[in-house]
């Protein structure tokens, strides 16, 4: 005969696997997204994001403090713009549009733009053959 409070253990222990088991795969979608890195000749200031859930922009610093280059890290997948003052002067836009795969930042004249959680293209470098001694 089992004793009192056993059965509300075993529905207790029931309970928490099914909670554990949704919590896995709820968890299982997530998605790794490219941050983007953008340079320029000239410093770079007031940044402004058309829809700031898609992505985070925000300035890096060097040891030089030359103000110069931007970090743009995706939150989720969508299209937005963000605009950035150049050299005091000029606003610079540009468009975004964050996938499951990749994260494209359009080009603009004075600015080197690149992903930098590319892995990189092993197919690409073929590696010399070591020397066969003895032939």
């Amino acid at each position: 005969m089992p004793k009192a409070g056993e059965g509300n253990k075993l529905k207790m222990k029931k309970n928490l696997a099914i909670l554990l088991t949704l919590l896995i795969f709820q968890t299982s979608s997530c998605f790794a997204f490219e941050d983007g890195f953008i340079s320029a000749n000239k410093k770079l200031s007031d940044i402004k994001i058309e829809d700031n859930t898609v992505i985070d922009v925000f300035p890096l610093y060097t040891v030089m403090n030359e103000k110069n280059s931007l970090i743009v890290h995706p939150l989720k997948e969508g299209n937005t713009s963000f605009s950035v003052l150049k050299g005091g002067k000029d606003i610079v836009l540009f468009n975004v549009n964050v996938t499951e795969d990749e994260t494209k930042i359009s080009e603009a004249d004075g600015f080197d733009v690149f992903q930098i959680d590319c892995p990189p293209n092993y197919y690409e470098y073929l590696l010399d053959e070591p020397p066969i001694i003895g032939e």
